[in-house]
């Protein structure tokens, strides 16, 4: 019937939006989704025949397209990941490909996180906070959004500054250490105690709340300990001379970069002009 079809003749229509920068995006969830999947099929076909574009020259206007899909993800809040659906446009076009499947995947993956930065600038979040997040997660496009959004919020509280300092001391330290298992009888100080105490006591509620996508809450968690790090960093001397006394404060150090690493690679955090 007419009314059977009206739906299916709108989804039609919306598959080609947004057609430019200005233009509207699909209303109803067929409509958004075919819109999607025919511009990864491009993109990913494109891309993986060796028509990547250029500055200069984008023929069949994949930056267009991945620009429209990742809009329609944000505005329409689809939680999905972006990896198995470039492997699944993939094995569609794996007799057609020039390129290796996973050279492609890497490439198309490469290209929307670079137009996801953009994207995420023309909304106006900082370039280092995007870049901060997307350095270490991306492939659900909708989380690593609202992530960015959480961390552009704590950096403009007045505290962040030596917040964003702590932290960056804390991954610089720990960066080339894989982490141990914390004996607590090696501690020598009150403070190694109160940090591997805290450490513990916030990291569940920040885990639970950021499995609940509450990401602003759990940063500010995880905020909460800056001041027990300072004290720390203050009273202990990491790098001892005694190997398990220096491992130990380290793994301990480790456990606390845990706290905040999944949400954003701080070291790429500008603060103060830093």
């Amino acid at each position: 019937s007419l009314h059977d079809a009206l739906p299916i003749s709108e989804a039609i229509f919306e598959h080609y939006l947004p057609r430019n920068a200005d233009d509207i995006l699909p209303k109803s969830d067929i409509g958004a989704i075919v819109s999607m999947a025919d511009k990864l099929d491009t993109i990913c076909g494109c891309i993986g025949v060796g028509l990547t574009p250029t500055g200069a020259s984008d023929p069949y206007a994949l930056r267009r397209q991945t620009i429209g899909i990742l809009n329609i993800i944000i505005e329409k809040k689809y939680s999905f990941s972006l990896a198995k659906s470039i492997d699944k446009a993939l094995e569609m076009l794996q007799d057609k490909l020039i390129k290796s499947a996973e050279e492609t995947k890497d490439a198309v993956l490469d290209y929307f996180k670079t137009r996801l930065m953009g994207v995420l600038f023309s909304k106006g979040y900082p370039h280092d906070v995007a870049d901060a997040v997307l350095s270490i997660r991306f492939d659900n496009i909708l989380d690593s959004v609202e992530v960015v959004k959480a961390l552009s919020f704590l950096k403009e509280r007045a505290d962040f500054e030596p917040l964003a300092t702590s932290f960056k001391r804390v991954v610089n330290i720990t960066k080339d250490f894989q982490g141990k298992e914390v004996d607590e009888t090696l501690f020598e100080k009150d403070s190694e105690n109160m940090l591997n105490s805290t450490c513990k006591s916030i990291s569940v509620d920040i885990f639970s709340l950021a499995d609940d996508g509450k990401y602003k809450e759990a940063l500010l968690k995880a905020a909460e300990i800056r001041p027990v790090v300072d004290s720390f960093f203050d009273d202990v001397m990491v790098m001892v001379d005694d190997v398990k006394i220096r491992e130990n404060r380290l793994s301990l150090l480790k456990n606390v970069s845990a706290l905040f690493t999944r949400f954003a690679d701080f070291s790429k955090i500008v603060a103060d002009g830093n």
